[in-house]
């Protein structure tokens, strides 16, 4: 690896690349950020980002994307391009050759890709190695509904990719919830209008875990786990809040031989709920640097530094780190949304607690104790946080 490397970041405006262009600076690498045109970005404004790219949108001129950056790492003799987000993970994997002699990509294959894309292929596959899964029904059609004459409501319509693409335009994928036969119908149907399937799956209540790994050269490295504090979503979704807790052995064991079946490699984190029973019940995989990966980097595990080192250096990292326990990580914006979200109060027939906006605030209201860090907001890099919020304030006025 050269001495100094000079990294690209893309997707400069999700909380995973400003984690990686902190860390890849903090490495003392050169550091780009890229993000969609007219988009905030906060990694743009790290001390770690010594130049930004504006590129046209990812999931709108896939072929304008992909020339701007293959013209940006031309220019800046750029060694590794590190995409973030599935925006633009699958066009650069798509048209990889046009990178090849030019630099390295942080991208697994298009296969491993593929499986890791799709949350049915990937449900499919752990339960095939004994992980529990969550009751799931691959609708491709009105009439496949007939094959859920027997679910218990709610239940959950997700599409069976995050994001997807058809003729030249990204197609984002969508989570709803059913609470009657006849919603559901209506849901559904709208989905395969938009989508062409979709995936119907049952409720399930519990707490947020995930289980990450580096997975190279038929190993799997450096296990790591969390579990959610609280969801920008009250109803589910990534986490605002977040910590470090022991790793429970059997089950990473059968997220690492999940990971490994699809053929993947790099850095990729299983995500499950762990019901009051104990039970881990699968959700989905996040095969590239997730949201909160901020979290394992303050615990002790710095992701995005060693798969920068593998890719350039073929180095692997250590087998396991003794990462710190009970580390906190938060992120203000999300906190934020989170809190606004509970001041509409809960889904009507939503079937489980909801928490309530007082209670939240109460136990956000503490800033920082031993052990608390936050995903933006740095003390020795203030202007992405600083100008986060902001920009969260000044969204919601508009």
């Amino acid at each position: 690896m050269p001495s100094r490397a000079r990294i690209l970041v893309l997707d400069g405006h999700s909380a995973a690349a400003l984690a990686v262009t902190r860390s890849a600076g903090l490495a003392g690498n050169w550091v780009a950020v890229g993000a969609n045109k007219g988009l905030f970005a906060a990694a743009n404004l790290s001390r770690y980002c010594q130049a930004t790219v504006d590129y046209p949108s990812s999931t709108v001129e896939i072929e304008a994307f992909v020339d701007s950056i293959v013209e940006f790492a031309r220019a800046h003799s750029i060694d590794l391009i590190v995409p973030v987000t599935d925006w633009t993970l699958q066009p650069i994997s798509q048209q990889r050759k046009r990178f090849a002699g030019l630099c390295h990509l942080a991208v697994p294959s298009q296969a491993a890709l593929d499986i890791v894309s799709d949350k049915s292929s990937t449900i499919k596959l752990a339960e095939s190695v004994g992980i529990d899964v969550p009751k799931t029904f691959l609708v491709e059609s009105p009439r496949d509904l007939e094959r859920c004459g027997d679910c218990k409501f709610p239940v959950v319509v997700k599409d069976r990719f995050s994001v997807r693409w058809a003729k030249g335009k990204a197609v984002f994928g969508s989570v709803a919830y059913a609470y009657s036969a006849a919603e559901l119908e209506k849901i559904v149907n709208e989905r395969l209008r938009v989508a062409g399937d979709v995936l119907i799956q049952e409720f399930v209540s519990g707490v947020g875990i995930g289980l990450s790994f580096f997975i190279a050269g038929g190993q799997t490295l450096l296990p790591f786990q969390w579990e959610r504090i609280r969801e920008v979503d009250p109803r589910g979704s990534g986490s605002s809040a977040r910590k470090s807790v022991p790793l429970d052995a059997a089950q990473a064991s059968l997220s690492a031989k999940l990971i490994s079946e699809m053929g993947f490699e790099g850095v990729a984190m299983a995500e499950y709920k762990r019901t009051k029973d104990g039970r881990f019940i699968f959700m989905e995989v996040n095969g590239r640097p997730w949201g909160s990966i901020g979290l394992a980097i303050a615990s002790g595990i710095d992701y995005p530094r060693y798969l920068i080192e593998w890719h350039l250096e073929g180095k692997l990292p250590p087998a396991s780190v003794p990462y710190r326990e009970k580390v906190v990580c938060r992120r203000v914006v999300s906190e934020l949304t989170h809190l606004s979200a509970l001041r509409a109060g809960a889904p009507a027939n939503w079937p489980i607690p909801y928490p309530t906006f007082w209670s939240s605030l109460v136990k956000m209201a503490l800033p920082w104790r031993p052990g608390m860090c936050y995903d933006d907001l740095w003390l020795s890099d203030p202007r992405p946080g600083i100008a986060g919020i902001r920009n969260w304030f000044r969204s919601r006025m508009k």
